[in-house]
């Protein structure tokens, strides 16, 4: 084939009757096969082109026509192209790993028309294009830039097999870019057809990122979401994916709305403060939570509090609580952690100052405690001075009591 064929971005091909192929094969001198009609040939050079039509024109012009005057193939629908050489060289460029990025490109400075036509061309091949490692970001880019007519036959496509779409991980980001970028009446479909089985959608390691998005493109379907997961707040709170869903809620909703899930924490708090997931629900509940919710969480925590001040997680939680209680709540905690006034621990102090997370709280202590409370947090720290400040975690308590006017 000469150089002057149609290339990448413009490859044609044609529906070449048999008698046009044969009037072809007399100019040249060699018979050509004989193809069935509306077979598609290969690509049209413009040599190839001269002696059939006796038109000189350009590789480009030729695209152009073709484009336009390509049958249809009998007992297509309308408005489906024929797979020409130019469709399937948008899915080869869709599946290859440099020339998707180049077609990415192309779609965000196309033209309506242009994005049309690749719609089309890669529309057919859908199933296997959102499921490569590749094609998957050029249907994300097509998603961006669709019609509503395209984003109905989008909606077709998903609803075929939603669940398959979201359990795969590449479909599932091609499902989540369609939700992000389409309108919740196209996504209320979708929702309505993953509804049954929403508490396994939450815990998927793909299909939560599809829950988080419809709490946050549909929030009037939050009701239904609610009543879908109470009875199973515990084990998706303590679950990595479920724990996002949750989160989600929290963040997004006013607490009021939440009080089924919230009712559901609060019997497990305990539980759930020293977990690595459920700590940070515990914390959500914390923030913006009643004084009600705050004084329950208090209560569950009554006898733990030093305990949790030294563990990974609930250190955390602790670190919480004491921002969100009030004085007498505050009190209550620092005499549980390090002793009454007439009774300090000085052993816990120190044990405390020394952790790696006991330091914070101790630190907390000293920004909402009485003077007495810091005090004796100084006196502890002063007589072990010489061990604690070769101890990192130690010296954040050391540096916070210097900037109080502290002196060692």
């Amino acid at each position: 084939m000469n150089d002057d064929s149609p290339r990448l971005n413009r490859s044609v091909s044609a529906t070449i009757s048999p008698a046009t192929l044969n009037k072809y094969a007399l100019k040249i001198g060699r018979p050509v096969p004989e193809i069935p009609k509306y077979q598609c040939c290969n690509l049209l050079s413009v040599n190839i082109w001269e002696a059939i039509t006796g038109e000189k024109s350009t590789a480009a012009r030729i695209s152009q026509i073709i484009d336009v005057y390509l049958p249809q193939a009998p007992g297509a629908v309308v408005g489906t192209p024929v797979f020409t050489q130019q469709s399937l060289q948008y899915v080869k460029m869709a599946k290859d790993r440099s020339d998707c990025i180049q077609l990415q490109d192309q779609i965000a400075r196309a033209t309506p028309t242009e994005r049309d036509t690749i719609f089309n061309a890669l529309y057919p091949h859908m199933g296997e294009l959102v499921c490569d490692g590749a094609a998957n970001f050029v249907i994300q880019k097509l998603c961006e830039n669709i019609t509503e007519e395209q984003q109905s036959r989008m909606l077709s496509f998903f609803l075929e097999d939603v669940q398959f779409i979201v359990d795969h991980p590449n479909g599932c980001r091609v499902l989540q870019k369609f939700i992000e970028q389409t309108s919740p009446k196209n996504i209320d479909p979708i929702f309505l057809a993953l509804l049954p089985r929403f508490v396994e959608l939450c815990s998927s390691q793909n299909g939560n990122h599809i829950a988080q998005r419809f709490i946050i493109k549909i929030p009037n379907r939050v009701p239904e979401i609610i009543d879908k997961i109470k009875g199973h707040v515990y084990e998706l709170v303590v679950d990595n994916w479920g724990c996002r869903v949750i989160q989600q809620l929290f963040d997004r909703q006013p607490i009021q709305d939440l009080i089924p899930l919230v009712d559901e924490v609060l019997c497990r708090a305990e539980t759930l403060a020293t977990n690595q997931f459920g700590n940070y629900v515990v914390q959500n509940i914390l923030n913006s939570g009643t004084p009600e919710h705050i004084q329950a969480l208090i209560r569950a925590f009554t006898g733990h509090f030093y305990e949790f001040s030294m563990h990974k997680f609930a250190s955390n939680v602790i670190e919480k609580c004491i921002r969100k209680a009030n004085q007498q709540q505050q009190n209550m905690i620092f005499t549980e952690i390090i002793g009454p006034e007439e009774n300090y621990n000085k052993p816990r102090i120190k044990e405390m100052v020394s952790d790696q997370f006991g330091n914070y709280v101790i630190q907390r202590i000293i920004e909402f405690g009485t003077k007495s409370q810091r005090d004796i947090i100084y006196v502890v720290s002063f007589e072990n001075y010489n061990y604690l400040i070769k101890v990192s975690y130690a010296k954040h308590v050391i540096s916070c009591l210097t900037n109080l006017g502290y002196e060692f």
